[in-house]
């Protein structure tokens, strides 16, 4: 599944895109920015760009979102039915004390499952793939 992932579902991801790609950060695309702005700025030109930092992204997203977002990128249905019941069937159980709570939940990425919410990021860029 994370061979699928990472092969097939992260070659959708825009290239201006820097979550969930080795050797991308944040601090990357602050610096591709400044770079592309003083660019612009030294030909005596006017551009607007846009830098978005999805904080809270991983915690926030819906699975529906996530799942819709992956349809949309042409990934495999099958696999995201599977990536959609894994998600659904997680029920976290919190234990202090001896005293135990079990959660439902229905939103957020476990470790490791930032391709989704990446899905969903590259829908909000124009041209995104």
């Amino acid at each position: 599944m994370d061979k699928y992932l990472r092969d097939e579902a992260l070659a959708l991801m825009h290239l201006n895109q820097h979550a969930y790609q080795a050797g991308k950060s944040v601090e990357t695309a602050h610096q591709q920015l400044t770079v592309q702005a003083e660019k612009v700025l030294d030909q005596q030109e006017i551009a607007l760009r846009i830098f978005l930092d999805t904080e809270g992204a991983f915690n926030n997203t819906c699975y529906d979102t996530m799942c819709d977002a992956l349809v949309r990128h042409g990934s495999d249905y099958s696999i995201v039915q599977w990536i959609s019941a894994t998600l659904e069937g997680c029920v976290p159980v919190a234990t202090l004390n001896g005293f135990s709570m079990r959660l439902a939940i229905s939103r957020g990425c476990p470790q490791g499952g930032g391709v989704c919410v990446c899905a969903v990021t590259t829908s909000m860029v124009p041209g995104g793939r």
